[in-house]
């Protein structure tokens, strides 16, 4: 491991350039083996012509860097696109039997418990409960995808806002055909109630990753 890390010292060691290329560019899991067959091969060449040597290890990091800085890159991605989508999906599903299960029994149960005579008391119970689970989603979104090197407004706009506008998207497709029991207003307030509730949960998550960390 330690040929990993250190150059070689011998006077035809391989350019020590090309060698921190290639360390950058390669992912850890092949970079030694990688290192190790380019500097025997750059061995056994520079006993006959160092020069050459040279030659053939800078136009095998040439070949190899570009490759290997484009597999990392595109490893990192699918590993980032995988988070985001999973974190999107639990969101998701998380809204959706948050406000089956949890909002709309809290719901029942203040109305059976009071005897509410107004729907609007009822209403109101749902809506708190149902805009916490919203909250408990924001906060699964960005604990999951933000980046620590990124501002809060950045993580926002490229991962929160995409992300809440599929969670959010039975709401509005709802708005565009309401089903007979809920009307267009209240559908704006749940939209107007999620978004900001959404980047509560957000940043709450933001300061507890900050406090603990």
């Amino acid at each position: 491991m330690a040929r990993d890390i250190k150059p070689p010292h011998s006077a035809l060691a391989p350019p020590q350039l090309a060698r921190a290329l290639i360390v950058i560019m390669a992912s850890a899991p092949e970079r030694a083996a990688l290192i190790g067959d380019m500097e025997e091969e750059f061995a056994q060449q520079s006993q006959r012509s160092p020069h050459r040597a040279r030659a053939w290890y800078w136009r095998q990091t040439a070949i190899s860097a570009p490759y290997l800085a484009l597999k990392r890159l595109r490893s990192e991605q699918t590993r980032r696109l995988g988070v985001a989508l999973g974190a999107t999906l639990g969101a998701f599903l998380l809204i959706h039997y948050w406000d089956i299960f949890i909002a709309r029994g809290a719901a029942r149960g203040f109305a059976v418990a009071t005897g509410a005579q107004t729907f609007f008391l009822t209403r109101s119970v749902y809506l708190l409960v149902q805009m916490t689970g919203v909250s408990v989603a924001g906060g699964a979104i960005a604990a999951l995808t933000f980046r620590e090197q990124d501002s809060f407004a950045r993580n926002t706009f490229r991962r929160l806002i995409p992300a809440g506008a599929i969670i959010l998207s039975p709401t509005l497709f709802a708005m565009i055909a309401p089903a007979d029991h809920y009307d267009l207003s209240f559908r704006l307030l749940q939209l107007a109630l999620a978004v900001p509730a959404l980047f509560i949960g957000a940043r709450i998550a933001m300061w507890l990753r900050g406090r603990y960390r």
